[in-house]
């Protein structure tokens, strides 16, 4: 099993590794969105003043891929592309093997 997480920009990367490791391997997915609550505090450079929160909040995803049989009613799943979608690799005789 494998556990993609990702917040704010990060989460169309996260999209894009799970997309190119479904089509490597037959694995299933859930997909769970979120909001995260950030808060940033910036510490005054002169003396005497207060110090200033904001808080913001953030897309979060998490995405687990494994190659075992998820939850099929959570609302996140995705079963394994066919084997027609697949692109398990280079097939070549002289490729290198790792």
């Amino acid at each position: 099993t494998v556990v993609l997480k990702a917040m704010g920009r990060a989460v169309n990367k996260a999209v894009t590794i799970a997309e190119i490791l479904k089509r490597k391997a037959p694995l299933h997915q859930i997909t769970s969105l979120s909001s995260c609550e950030l808060v940033d505090i910036y510490e005054p450079l002169e003396e005497g003043l207060d110090q200033v929160q904001t808080k913001r909040y953030v897309s979060c995803m998490v995405i687990t891929l494994s190659t075992g049989p998820l939850d099929q009613n959570n609302i996140g799943y995705q079963p394994p592309l066919s084997p027609e979608m697949m692109q398990p690799g280079d097939t070549r005789s002289d490729a290198m093997t790792v």
